[in-house]
C-alpha cells in the first residue's frame, strides 16, 4: 500500500473510532454522520460563535464544526471579557455534548429506586396535575444570569410563589452587596493585592485576569507592576505573584484593616467627600499596623494605581462579609473604586402581577417547612452541602421533586422526575457577565439542526408546564427563543447580528466614582482563632466547585500545584507534617465534628502551618463514570454553619492523624 493511501485509511479509521468513542455504542449514533441532517462538504470546517457556560465569566467562544460535529472550541477575539482566551474548562466543554452518561429522555423514579423512561407529554402532564391550582412551589438553582433567571421568576410568580432558593458553595454575594463586582480596571493598575481571590484559577474571569496580570508584569516597557497574594496556601495565583502573605481565616481581615489604618494615617483620604469616613477613621484608631502592613501600604501608594480584590473561600469564612466591606473601603481610599457598568438596555417583557420572587439562600429555607413541589437546576447541594444542614431529610418531605439535569448528579438522583436539558451548544441562551469591563450580554445558539437526544431547554419546559397548568397567559411567548428575541429587540443590534457576533457589547466609556459610603456597621475585628488546624476548601482549577468533574479531559489535567489527577490529596505544611511524622504520599485521616475522610498527604512549605487544604470537586457518588468514586468529598467535613450568603467553607476545625501502615 502506498504511504498516501495508508494515511487516508488511517485517518478514516481514526475518525470512525472517535465517533464511536464519543457516544455510547449503537447504530443510531452513526446516523448523523452517514445520513447528515444538514448539508456539509466532507472535511470542510465551519465556525460559529456562541457562549461558554462552564463558569460565571461566560466567555465568548468560536466553535469549529467538521462533518456536522463539534470538534473544537476557541475564544472569540472580539468579546471584551475574554478577548480570544479560553480556559481548560471551556476547551473541554464539547466532551459534555458527546458524553456517554448524558440523560437522553425524561426519567421517572420507580418505587425500587430504578429509573423508567417516559415521553415528554407524560412527564409534563404529571407535573401540571401535581401543581394544580394552588401550588406550593419553590425553585432551587445556582446563581442565574440573563433571562434564564427572569423566566424562573416569572414561572414562580405565575403560581403566586416567591420561593427562589439559591445554593452556591463559593458564593460571591458579599461582593455584590458592597458593589465589588465593579470592574477593577486591572489594565491600568500598577499594584494589585488579592485577598483570597484566585485570579488565575477560579475568580470571576480567570482568562481576563490572566491577561490583565500579564500586562501588569510585562506589558508596559520600563514599568513593572506588582501582585501580592494574601491567602492560606501557595495557589497558582500566589505562585505567580511577586509576594505571598500566608494567613488563616480572619487574619486577612486584620491585614486589610491595618492597610486602611496606614493609608488613613497618611491622610490619603483627606480629599474624599464621602459619607461615614470619620466613623471609619474612628474605628481604625483601635488598629495597630504590622510591619508588613506598613511596607505594603507604602508600596501601594508608590506603585499606584493600586487595586484590592477579595474573593474565593475567603468570602465564605465567618469574616467574609467584613473582608468584602474592608476591601471596598481600601479601594475607595486609594481612589480606584469605580461605579459598575450599566446593565444592557433589554426590552421589558409584559408586566406580570403577583408575587415578586427574590433569591434567598437554601440554608435559610432548610430551617422551614419544605414546599410541596420543588424544581431544581444548576446546583448540586446533595454533594456540595454539609450533612449538618439536613438537606436530604428536608428533600424527602417534598411530594414532587423535578430536576432539570443533563447528568444524574447526586441531587438529580434524589429527584422524582428528571427532565433532560439540552447542552449549551443545542439551545438558545444569554448571560450578563458580572464585573464586565463594558456593558455587555453574551448569546448562545443551537449549533446543530436539532438536539442529539430527546432533550429541551429548561426555560422552554417551564413555559410548557405553565401552559398545561392553566397559566399560559403569564408567558406570551411561543418559545424561549421568542422570549429572548423580544428582550434583545431593545438593543441597538439585530438578532441575526447578535448571533453572528456572539452577543452585544457597548463601547468602553469613562466611568466616574459614585459617592461612596464608608459602612462601619458591618465591621468587626476577628476574634482570636483557637489553636489547632483549620480546613481550607478551595475551588479546583479544572472542576470549579465540582460541576466539571464529569469530563475526563479535566480529570486527566494535573493540578498545577499538587500535580494530582483523578483523585484528591490534602496539603499539609512541612512543620505540621514533621509533628505528625507524615511524608508525602502517605495516607492520613482528616476528621471534623461532621465526618472524616482518608486521603494521601501532600507535604509542602506553601501553606500556613495552622491550615490544611483540600480541593473541591472530587468524591462524587454519582455524576457519571468519570466522576464517580474519584478522590474524597471535602464538603462532607464542613460544619453546618451558614451566614446570610449561605454555608461557610473556610475555618472548620479539623484533626489530622497518620493512618498506620500506609
Amino acid at each position: 500500500m502506498e504511504r498516501r493511501n495508508f494515511l487516508k485509511s488511517s485517518v478514516f479509521a481514526g475518525t470512525a473510532g472517535l465517533a464511536l468513542d464519543a457516544c455510547t455504542p449503537g447504530s443510531s449514533q452513526l446516523i448523523p454522520i452517514l445520513v447528515p441532517e444538514e448539508p456539509f462538504v466532507p472535511g470542510e470546517e465551519t465556525w460559529l460563535r456562541s457562549t461558554c457556560f462552564e463558569c460565571t465569566a461566560h466567555c465568548g467562544i468560536e466553535v469549529r464544526k467538521i462533518d456536522g460535529r463539534l470538534v473544537k472550541v476557541e475564544g472569540n477575539a472580539e468579546q471584551p471579557m475574554s478577548r480570544g482566551g479560553l480556559c481548560a474548562r471551556g476547551q473541554a466543554s464539547p466532551q459534555a455534548m458527546y458524553h456517554p452518561d448524558r440523560v437522553r429522555t425524561p426519567l421517572e423514579k420507580q418505587s425500587d429506586g430504578s429509573w423508567h423512561e417516559l415521553g415528554w407529554d407524560q412527564a409534563l402532564d404529571r407535573i401540571a396535575e401535581t401543581l394544580g391550582d394552588d401550588a406550593d412551589v419553590a425553585f432551587l438553582t445556582g446563581d442565574l444570569t440573563g433571562h434564564r433567571r427572569a423566566i424562573v421568576h416569572r414561572f414562580l410568580a405565575s403560581f403566586g410563589s416567591s420561593r427562589h432558593l439559591v445554593h452556591e458553595p463559593f458564593s460571591m454575594a458579599a461582593l455584590a452587596e458592597t458593589g465589588g463586582f465593579a470592574d477593577p480596571d486591572l489594565d491600568n493598575a500598577g499594584y494589585v493585592v488579592s485577598f483570597g481571590a484566585e485570579l488565575l484559577e477560579s475568580h470571576t474571569s480567570p482568562v481576563r485576569f490572566g491577561r490583565a496580570l500579564a500586562e501588569l508584569r510585562q506589558g508596559r516597557p520600563g514599568r513593572r507592576g506588582k501582585l501580592v497574594m494574601v491567602g492560606p496556601r501557595l495557589s497558582l495565583t500566589a505562585a505567580n505573584a511577586d509576594e505571598w502573605v500566608p494567613v488563616r481565616a480572619g487574619q486577612d481581615v486584620d491585614l486589610a484593616l491595618e492597610l486602611a489604618r496606614v493609608l488613613v494615617g497618611d491622610r490619603l483620604g483627606e480629599n474624599i467627600t464621602s459619607e461615614g469616613l470619620d466613623r471609619f477613621r474612628a474605628f481604625l484608631d483601635e488598629v495597630t499596623p504590622s510591619e508588613t502592613a506598613e511596607r505594603l501600604a507604602r508600596e501601594m501608594v508608590s506603585y499606584g494605581p493600586a487595586v484590592c480584590i477579595a474573593g474565593g473561600a475567603a468570602l465564605r469564612s465567618p469574616w467574609g462579609r467584613t473582608l468584602a466591606v474592608v476591601v471596598s473601603h481600601l479601594n475607595a481610599l486609594l481612589g480606584t473604586r469605580t461605579s459598575p457598568v450599566p446593565a444592557p438596555p433589554f426590552a421589558e417583557w409584559p408586566a406580570l402581577e403577583g408575587a415578586d420572587p427574590t433569591p434567598s439562600v437554601l440554608t435559610e429555607a432548610l430551617a422551614s417547612d419544605p414546599p410541596r413541589v420543588l424544581f431544581s437546576s444548576g446546583t448540586n447541594p446533595a454533594h456540595t452541602l454539609s450533612p449538618g444542614f439536613g438537606f436530604e431529610k428536608w428533600l424527602s418531605s417534598i411530594s414532587l421533586h423535578v430536576s432539570f439535569a443533563s447528568f444524574l448528579d447526586e441531587t438529580a438522583m434524589r429527584a422524582d422526575l428528571v427532565l433532560p436539558e439540552s447542552m449549551s451548544f443545542e439551545r438558545f441562551e444569554d448571560a450578563v457577565p458580572e464585573g464586565a469591563p463594558v456593558s455587555m450580554a453574551t448569546l448562545a445558539q443551537p449549533l446543530l439542526v436539532r438536539p442529539m437526544y430527546d432533550t429541551r431547554s429548561m426555560p422552554d419546559s417551564l413555559i410548557e408546564i405553565a401552559k398545561r397548568s392553566g397559566h399560559g397567559e403569564s408567558f406570551p411567548f411561543r418559545s424561549y427563543e421568542d422570549a429572548l428575541r423580544q428582550a434583545w429587540s431593545g438593543l441597538d443590534t439585530s438578532w441575526e447580528a447578535a448571533l453572528a457576533r456572539g452577543g452585544w457589547w457597548d463601547e468602553p466609556a469613562s466611568r466616574g466614582s459614585e459617592r461612596y459610603r464608608f459602612d462601619t456597621d458591618a465591621l468587626e475585628s476577628p476574634t482570636p482563632t483557637a489553636a489547632g488546624l483549620e480546613l481550607h476548601i478551595y475551588a479546583s482549577t479544572p472542576f470549579g466547585d465540582g460541576r466539571s468533574a464529569h469530563l475526563p479531559f479535566l480529570q486527566e489535567l494535573s493540578d498545577p500545584i499538587t500535580g494530582v489527577r483523578w483523585g484528591s490529596v490534602v496539603e499539609i505544611s512541612s512543620e505540621r507534617a514533621e509533628e505528625l511524622s507524615v511524608q508525602s504520599g502517605e495516607l492520613v485521616e482528616v476528621s471534623s465534628e461532621t465526618g472524616s475522610v482518608v486521603l494521601r498527604a501532600h507535604v509542602t512549605p506553601g501553606i500556613h502551618p495552622d491550615v490544611v487544604a483540600i480541593a473541591a470537586g472530587q468524591g462524587h457518588t454519582a455524576y457519571g463514570r468519570y466522576a464517580q468514586g474519584r478522590g474524597v468529598n471535602a464538603y462532607a467535613l464542613l460544619s453546618g454553619v451558614a451566614d446570610e450568603q449561605g454555608p461557610l467553607v473556610a475555618g472548620t476545625p479539623v484533626m489530622v492523624k497518620k493512618v498506620v501502615g500506609s
